[in-house]
């Protein structure tokens, strides 16, 4: 029997351990990270073989006790030490050979006059840890922006980025296995409103071969330069020249929901499978298109898609609240206009602004 843990028991968490619920030689726990002690981690990392996470946002003192039990985690220290901190994650990933956009270190409002006159504007400020779905960000536009920006998210280590003319958002998952074996899911066109994800379409509309084959070089470059173990997420801005990287989750990621019907096997699955020793398995899509609608804020709207014979309710069980995100809808279809029209079905779920969608001119 292989004891698998999980650092959180979130949504991430509790489809991480229902994807292997049919495999009885695994058995998987989860540590609730709000209700921390040291001695109650001690315990629950005694009692596993492994041990992931389902966020790389852990607390410095959680990541400081793991240290002496780094060889059961996977994936590993060092990829959740850098993927924390968005500098150490931009200079991974032009380390890896990923092209990312212009960055420099913030510590002082003097340091974000500096970064203003040497990156150009507009410029987008962030912390460098923790910070998700749009928190921890401020978009500066006129050099009168510096010191609104600094008060709002300042006064801590920030990353100051120059600002990408992206024509729209995606993002590419793949999963490594202990041997080195990898298997990458086909990418998705990512739309955020609000700093959160709303959706994400499988297939990107109109992804040249190319911009796919390169988004696919660029996530196992990364992979393998870190000897990483599980799944990974790599967000990309996609531009008139090319791809630029965004963001890295070392994680299952929101944009890969879609893969739990969508995928022979899940993201969730491929990383139990990834960190258990096991050979990740075959990531090609069951359907010709698919999409991931998330719930926000209401559930209400979600139960339309129990009537809708495509569609796949997911709720995580959680209590209402403004910008929430309380569940997921896959749709699954034969082609991509059956798709589009059943999310026009849904649209109660999105804003009126992200759907339906505007012409990009890729």
């Amino acid at each position: 029997m292989i004891r698998i843990g999980i650092l959180g028991n979130g949504q991430l968490g509790q489809m991480l351990e229902y994807s292997i619920n049919d495999l009885r030689d695994i058995s998987v726990s989860m540590y609730d990270l709000r209700a921390h002690s040291p001695s109650a981690l001690e315990t629950f990392i005694a009692r596993v073989d492994i041990v992931t996470y389902e966020t790389e946002n852990i607390a410095a003192d959680i990541v400081e006790q793991l240290e002496p039990h780094a060889a059961k985690l996977r994936p590993g220290l060092n990829a959740l030490k850098i993927f924390q901190n968005r500098l150490l994650e931009k200079q991974a990933l032009r380390d890896a050979g990923i092209a990312t956009a212009d960055f420099c270190a913030v510590n002082s409002l003097d340091d974000v006059h500096t970064a203003i006159n040497t990156l150009g504007l507009p410029i987008v400020m962030k912390t460098t840890t923790e910070g998700y779905d749009g928190k921890g960000q401020y978009v500066l536009r006129t050099p009168d922006d510096a010191i609104p920006a600094w008060e709002a998210i300042g006064k801590r280590e920030l990353i100051a980025e120059a600002f990408v003319p992206f024509l729209r958002e995606t993002s590419v998952i793949a999963c490594r296995a202990v041997n080195g074996q990898m298997v990458v899911w086909p990418m998705t066109e990512n739309v955020h409103y609000e700093g959160i994800l709303r959706y994400s379409l499988f297939p990107a509309p109109a992804l040249s071969a190319e911009k796919a084959a390169l988004a696919e070089r660029y996530i196992r470059q990364l992979a393998e330069s870190l000897g990483y173990t599980g799944t990974i997420t790599l967000e990309l801005f996609e531009t008139s020249d090319g791809l630029v990287a965004n963001e890295v989750a070392p994680r299952v990621h929101n944009s890969g929901h879609w893969s739990i019907e969508g995928a022979a096997t899940s993201q969730f699955r491929n990383h139990m499978l990834a960190i258990s020793g096991r050979a990740v398995a075959n990531t090609q899509p069951n359907y010709a298109a698919v999409a991931m609608l998330n719930v926000i804020g209401d559930e209400g709207p979600a139960e339309a898609a129990e009537a809708i014979h495509n569609a796949h309710r997911h709720s995580y069980g959680k209590e209402a609240r403004p910008a929430r995100k309380l569940g997921h809808v896959t749709l699954v279809a034969d082609n991509e206009a059956d798709r589009d029209s059943t999310i026009t079905e849904l649209s109660g779920l999105l804003p009126d602004a992200v759907w339906p969608p505007q012409n990009k001119g890729l």
